[in-house]
């Protein structure tokens, strides 16, 4: 199937470069094959991910969406080096799976228009590793941004592991619903982007808010429309929008004692540095009953620790192994190193995590070396005392 807005893309210049880094979308066969091969070395060869839709003997990785989604690439010189996908149709282009856990019908509700309306799913965006602290990530979700813009789409719409949930909410996204398994992928977490919440954009100082300062005549209907269905009694803490006091409080409330008594990790750090660690490197996450969390043998990137209810591992059941203590760490280490996951992990009752992300980590280490040295020797210490 090929939309209108993908034929006139057709139409357009195809790359644009920036510096030595180009900015393309993949229109041959070649090209689109190179971006197959690239998600299976990210997403197998890196990740170990176990996929069921996966061409193990070419070595690709492909499914139905990239048979009418505009694919984009970054390249370094003939070098890619990064890519993602994005889909733009109406809810009945999309499939009712992906379209539930989107909820898409609820947002079909939105009336700020005649006709069904233009929904935007960006999804497979991924950066080699030498590339993940380039410009090559913002040129992506930069370029889904403007193609939302000249389409008429008001949603764009995206999942994360948890592990990503403040790089995509720096970005200027919203956690809306329910968490979902994905197989293969693990647990992931709904996104969306307002189009038109220019102001948003400006408060969380998201690098999209130099291209959506320019628009003229926004129409801020649909961002109304979803705070008041949405944001204005949820439960959900974005990341980019509490203070540092705001995240300390909650995490004192729920741990019944101050942070750095509960969390073993932060037991040598003044409450000062404490602040700052948790307020630059963590998401308060809310799983529900039956969430499987952590999944034997995937990679970690996060370091888990429960703020309230109760968890079961499915691997070690004699005798049962469970987590119910506030402040315990549950999961692989994945914010100093990449470990795998020893156990199948799932929420039995409604739980709240805290979510302490490698990738965050690693930024906070260079602006912040002597509070991220303490957090390391502390986990060395953990690790060495079992």
């Amino acid at each position: 199937m090929t939309t209108n807005y993908q034929k006139s893309l057709l139409n357009t210049t195809n790359e644009i470069t920036e510096e030595s880094i180009i900015l393309g979308i993949a229109i041959t066969s070649a090209e689109k094959r190179e971006i197959y091969h690239f998600r299976y070395q990210v997403y197998v060869e890196e990740m170990s991910k176990h996929l069921d839709k996966v061409d193990t003997v070419n070595k690709l990785l492909y499914d139905e969406f990239d048979e009418w989604g505009i694919l984009l690439f970054v390249k370094l010189g003939s070098e890619l080096i990064a890519t993602a996908r994005i889909n733009i149709g109406t809810v009945d282009d999309f499939p009712r799976e992906e379209a539930a856990f989107l909820s898409l019908d609820a947002f079909q509700d939105c009336h700020t228009e005649r006709g069904n309306h233009q929904f935007a799913f960006v999804t497979k965006i991924m950066v080699a590793p030498a590339h993940r602290s380039s410009q090559a990530f913002y040129l992506l979700i930069a370029k889904c941004y403007e193609l939302c813009c000249g389409n008429q789409v008001q949603f764009m719409f995206g999942i994360c592991n948890f592990h990503l949930i403040r790089l995509y909410e720096k970005m200027g996204t919203h956690r809306y619903g329910k968490n979902f398994f994905l197989t293969g992928y693990g647990l992931q977490t709904p996104l969306v982007l307002l189009i038109n919440d220019v102001q948003h954009l400006r408060m969380v100082r998201s690098p999209l808010f130099r291209i959506a300062r320019k628009r003229e005549a926004v129409n801020t209907e649909a961002v109304e429309w979803f705070h008041n269905k949405f944001s204005k009694h949820s439960p959900i803490i974005n990341s980019q929008n509490v203070t540092e006091e705001k995240l300390w409080a909650v995490l004192s409330e729920r741990l019944s004692s101050l942070p750095t008594k509960s969390i073993t990790i932060l037991s040598n750090l003044s409450i000062t540095e404490a602040k700052k660690f948790l307020h630059c490197c963590a998401s308060y996450v809310l799983c529900d009953p039956g969430n499987l969390i952590t999944t034997q043998g995937d990679v970690s990137y996060t370091y888990n620790i429960l703020l309230s209810g109760k968890l079961k591992s499915l691997t070690f059941l004699h005798p049962i192994k469970e987590y119910s203590l506030p402040g315990q760490n549950f999961g692989a280490n994945g914010l100093t190193e990449h470990n795998k996951h020893t156990e199948d992990i799932v929420a039995t009752d409604s739980a709240e995590i805290l979510i302490l992300s490698g990738t965050s980590f690693q930024k906070f280490s260079h602006s912040n070396p002597e509070i991220a040295h303490k957090v390391v020797q502390n986990i060395i210490k953990l690790r060495s005392s079992k």
